[in-house]
């Protein structure tokens, strides 16, 4: 900046690196001095130029530090619950992996509930439930999975008045209602106290095997960190909302193709590509044509998604060399070769789907299930704060012209 004054309205406009229209809007909210100078133009208080530009630069670094946390950058709030690094994933510092060799799901939403009392012991909620599941579900039996629970929240919400309360022990109780009546939405059948995965594994028909990978695909979609659908629920929280309107928001957001919709993206892959002679060429020839290959590369996870890489394994070992367990391990090593990228855990979960021949939609639906206890977590440690989720957008639109 020129060791002067004041500033022409070029001089002016480029110290702040900004064009005259922008300059002279300064002007006009009073940020910037100007006054008349000795021929036709006006002048412009180098001295205010100069605290606006130390204030632009430090806006800037808060800002970018700010919108990089909106992309998968710094982080945004404090949590205990949940710890992602290259090499594990912890759920209140116990490790998720070994969680899923044997834990349930209501054992793991204990764990990241923090409650002391087991909230899925009050067996008096189960023939509500089960009314309010009878009462919705012939409107709804044909929706896909999600669609069904989109469907029956709202409904079941309306006459749970315990909602309301927002002690810890009554929240983590209505989020044990809000589980099981997920799992009869998903499962079609009045929920029992069974862990969920047993439900389901009844409804699927499942052996003991299937019951296991259902239950540790499960588990290891109980939580995730500050995903969409995740945050979404934390804004949601921060506004006072029960959790069936915390799970809602989540749910929304959970559908989107990107998100909880990877899945369907994933199986629709698997069938165009089920009888396809070469792999490679195949993705080769999707890449060509620029179109995405869905399920592949994680950017948390460097060396590969390790929650697919358990349940992949456990598949591998449980199912055995069947048709689509064979379709799954050319997909995974085509991918590595072609794409240099390890499986998701949205592959995982598919072949879980296919292998184990579940209803069409199910691999979305135990990513939600399992999804829906971390949601519930997030919105117990959110009522810990009475601030209101709320960030800045940075204007970059069309300034009114200086008069």
């Amino acid at each position: 900046m020129p060791d002067q004054a004041s500033l022409s309205a070029a001089e002016a406009a480029s110290a702040l690196g900004v064009n005259r229209q922008t300059l002279y809007a300064y002007v006009s909210r009073g940020l910037i001095r100007s006054e008349e100078g000795a021929g036709r133009g006006r002048r412009y208080r180098a001295e205010d130029i100069r605290l606006l530009a130390e204030r632009k630069a430090r806006g800037r670094g808060a800002e970018a530090v700010a919108g990089q946390a909106l992309h998968f950058g710094t982080p945004v709030l404090d949590s205990s619950l949940t710890l992602i690094e290259a090499d594990r994933l912890l759920y209140r510092g116990q490790d998720a992996c070994r969680l899923a060799e044997h834990a349930s799901l209501e054992h793991v939403a204990r764990l990241l509930w923090d409650v002391p009392a087991d909230p899925f012991a009050a067996a008096e909620s189960l023939p509500v439930i089960g009314s309010a599941l009878r009462a919705i579900w012939p409107g709804a039996a044909a929706f896909p999975p999600i669609d069904r629970c989109l469907a029956m929240l709202p409904v079941a919400a309306a006459s749970d008045t315990r909602a309301f309360a927002r002690d810890p022990a009554a929240t983590a109780a209505t989020g044990a209602r809000l589980v099981r009546l997920l799992a009869g939405a998903i499962s079609g059948r009045p929920p029992t106290a069974a862990p969920v995965h047993r439900q389901l594994a009844e409804a699927w028909g499942l052996d003991e095997h299937g019951a296991d990978l259902a239950r540790a695909a499960l588990v290891l979609s109980a939580d995730h960190e500050l995903n969409a659908s995740t945050f979404a629920v934390r804004i949601a929280a921060s506004t006072g909302v029960t959790p069936w309107g915390a799970v809602i928001a989540g749910l929304a957001v959970l559908q989107g193709p990107y998100h909880g919709g990877m899945t369907r993206r994933v199986s629709e892959l698997f069938t165009n590509l089920h009888d396809a002679p070469d792999l490679d060429a195949a993705l080769v020839e999707r890449v060509q044509s620029g179109a995405r290959v869905p399920g592949f590369g994680h950017r948390l996870y460097p060396a590969g998604d390790l929650r697919a890489r358990f349940l992949l394994q456990r598949l591998y070992h449980r199912v055995g060399d069947r048709a689509e367990t064979r379709l799954v391990r050319r997909m995974v090593e085509a991918g590595a070769r072609v794409l240099g990228e390890p499986p998701t855990i949205d592959v995982a979960l598919v072949a879980i789907e296919r292998a184990c021949a579940l209803p069409k939609g199910a691999a979305l639906a135990l990513f939600l299930l399992g999804r829906s206890v971390g949601w519930i977590a997030h919105l117990l440690e959110q009522r810990a704060s009475t601030d209101i989720i709320r960030p800045r957008a940075r204007y970059v639109g069309k300034l009114p012209e200086a008069g």
